[in-house]
């Protein structure tokens, strides 16, 4: 039976978990455990190749030894914000740990926490490569997972943006897939060649995604939802600011932010140690016997960037520009080989195009973690890593309620969701840490 909590009364905060079900893979049973946990926290994150989670337990069945739980379970887990026209989450996890297990002091009960990890992420840590890969960075991608996944962890369920790069590899055995694809994302180009953007391998409850971090944002500004900060409470019957307007099944207490902290906006020291601003790549071809540099400045790819914010992170300055911009700030010295053995079958000239891509990637990975925000929201499954919303923030001064602007520019606009914790214990919540890769002011 799906289990309710809070009121018969649908508000924000309330969640149907429809089914939480330990499995064992080694004899035959299973157990419902809907009422024995205390809090379960699952993890999106666009910078993981798999999600992750925890189950907080409290109970007196004594299940590490009854059951017994040795690291080979099964989690179903089954749920959504308790709305009607929003459709169930489905996804299993594997048990891999317990920690913070403590015995209760009169000998009836046990509290423990049980480490979860996506199916292909336990499998990963098996599983090695050892072969030989060729073509586009895309094909091969797909190729490591359908090589090393069963075909239900991923048919119907990974998007791939192709990319428009040739390659010839061999793969270490000594790296395992994620590394490997890890590897390989490095490596990949998209398709337009002006707007070079990073490419990222995560997962969310909708399957595997490998897109580059332009067409990320692209695809998740196709959608935007507005949530706003808003601190006073006017009349609207759920709480909410009745002006807030409703985007989709969820009511407007759901578009309003419980708690905002800005992580980090920008760290110019940073910024310039790590070739954000300016910097320089000396190559050393070892077949050549000849050394190559290439510079780079941020405006070189500023204008054609696809970017959340309008400003650049170092703005052009004639009393600065001879320190941090004219020269580079930043060195970079890689070697190179840069013609491989050419045959028929291998037209490749250069196996590596350090040249073409390492200045930009430094630079596109660090502007994308430049400002971070994390908001608490009122739970809602919908939520994916790599969508975008535009978040409101009103100008934190004294005189704000007179200011023909309300917004404060240094907070407000879109964000890129990175990261999500899903919480549930009493109600649901959500944490969303924000990114966007340019300067609002």
């Amino acid at each position: 039976m799906p289990t309710m909590h809070g009121s018969n009364l649908v508000k924000a905060g309330d969640y149907k978990l429809s089914k939480l079900v330990m499995r064992s893979l080694v004899i035959p049973k299973t157990i419902d455990i809907v009422n024995l946990y205390t809090n379960i926290e699952i993890f999106e994150d666009m910078f993981s190749p798999y999600m992750s989670g925890t189950i907080s337990m409290n109970e007196s069945f004594n299940l590490p030894e009854v059951f017994p739980i040795t690291g080979q379970e099964i989690i179903e887990l089954e749920f959504k914000t308790d709305v009607e026209q929003v459709k169930p989450v489905k996804k299993l996890f594997r048990v891999y740990k317990i920690s913070n297990h403590k015995p209760d002091p009169n000998g009836k009960g046990q509290m423990y926490t049980l480490h979860l990890i996506s199916e292909s992420g336990l499998i990963n840590h098996s599983q090695y490569c050892g072969y030989f890969v060729s073509g586009t960075v895309s094909d091969m991608v797909a190729q490591v997972v359908k090589k090393h996944f069963p075909e239900r962890l991923w048919k119907d369920r990974f998007e791939v943006e192709p990319t428009k790069d040739n390659y010839s590899f061999v793969l270490p055995k000594t790296y395992s897939p994620f590394k490997a694809i890890s590897w390989l994302s490095d490596k990949a180009l998209n398709s337009v060649a002006s707007d070079y953007s990073p490419f990222f391998f995560f997962e969310t409850f909708d399957g595997y995604v490998f897109k580059s971090a332009s067409k990320i944002i692209k695809d998740g500004s196709a959608s935007v939802q507005d949530y706003y900060y808003i601190k006073d409470k006017l009349s609207a019957p759920d709480g909410s600011p009745s002006s807030l307007p409703v985007d989709g099944p969820l009511s407007a207490v759901f578009h309003r932010v419980q708690a905002l902290e800005e992580l980090n906006r920008f760290n110019m020291a940073e910024n310039i140690m790590s070739g954000m601003v300016s910097s320089c790549l000396v190559v050393h071809d070892l077949l050549k016997k000849e050394k190559r540099e290439q510079n780079f400045r941020e405006e070189d790819v500023f204008k054609d960037t696809t970017r959340l914010g309008d400003k650049p992170h170092y703005k052009p300055s004639e009393e600065e520009n001879r320190f941090f911009y004219d020269v580079a700030s930043t060195y970079f010295y890689l070697p190179v080989t840069t013609f491989t053995a050419y045959t028929e079958a291998n037209s490749i000239t250069d196996n590596m195009k350090h040249e073409d891509y390492f200045l930009k990637r430094k630079y596109a990975l660090n502007s994308l973690m430049t400002q971070k925000i994390a908001i608490d929201i009122y739970g809602d499954s919908t939520k994916r890593v790599g969508q975008v919303i535009n978040l409101y923030t009103p100008k934190q001064s004294a005189d704000h309620a007179v200011q023909p602007d309300k917004a404060d520019k240094n907070l407000s606009g879109q964000y890129l969701i990175t990261s999500i914790r899903h919480s549930f214990s009493t109600a649901y919540s959500c944490k969303l840490e924000l990114s966007r890769n340019a300067m609002r002011v």
